[in-house]
């Protein structure tokens, strides 16, 4: 009897702190998100291409745009939007950090292809890993969503992407460490991006 009555008990008092620490977990908040979000339905968003904004460049990462646009559209799909992945890169060579720090409406306008209203646009900030008795990868990125209608930015946020493993393993797995920075990074970076209500 006694086994009986304390077997539940004891589930019941790892469940109440569990779902207690769920409920007070709190959603990321975006650094930026217009009170206008939410009043309009979003069709369809076009993801361009990801903006390199490292210093050297260094090192060349032929796979970023797999690696960051992977992350995002399993992202978008989550949260329930239609989307579009451009794969023009001349849609972003002329992008600046200025012009995603003090929004032109005129530019937002001329953003991606012509045709497009909601433009999602992605930028890298730093990627890098260290070898030591082990690696680590660290990445950061930018992320911006433009209403090309009125010109204005939507939301916008940042991601911090970091990993590392230790010993001989974690030395034989640096190339591996931005990879998987840069995606951690990006995951980070949607995670406050608002799910479509509408």
């Amino acid at each position: 009897m006694y086994k009986l009555f304390t077997k539940p008990l004891y589930r019941l008092l790892i469940f109440i702190p569990f779902l207690i620490l769920t409920g007070c977990a709190v959603a990321k908040q975006p650094i930026f998100l217009s009170s206008t979000f939410g009043q309009e339905k979003i069709e369809s968003i076009q993801v361009l291409p990801v903006v390199d904004f490292r210093f050297n460049k260094e090192p060349e990462l032929p796979e970023l745009d797999k690696w960051v646009l992977g992350e995002v559209k399993s992202k978008l799909k989550r949260k329930e939007y239609t989307f579009t992945i451009a794969s023009d890169t001349s849609l972003v060579d002329n992008i600046t950090e200025e012009d995603l720090q003090e929004v032109d409406a005129e530019w937002v306008k001329n953003l991606g292809p012509s045709d497009s209203r909601w433009v999602i646009v992605i930028a890298l900030l730093d990627a890098k890993s260290n070898l030591t008795f082990g690696s680590t990868g660290n990445a950061e990125v930018s992320g911006y969503l433009f209403d090309k209608k009125d010109g204005s930015m939507v939301w916008r946020d940042k991601g911090i992407g970091k990993v590392g493993q230790g010993g001989l393993v974690g030395m034989l797995l640096k190339g591996s460490m931005l990879r998987d920075a840069v995606k951690k990074a990006t995951v980070d970076l949607m995670n406050s991006f608002p799910k479509n209500e509408i």
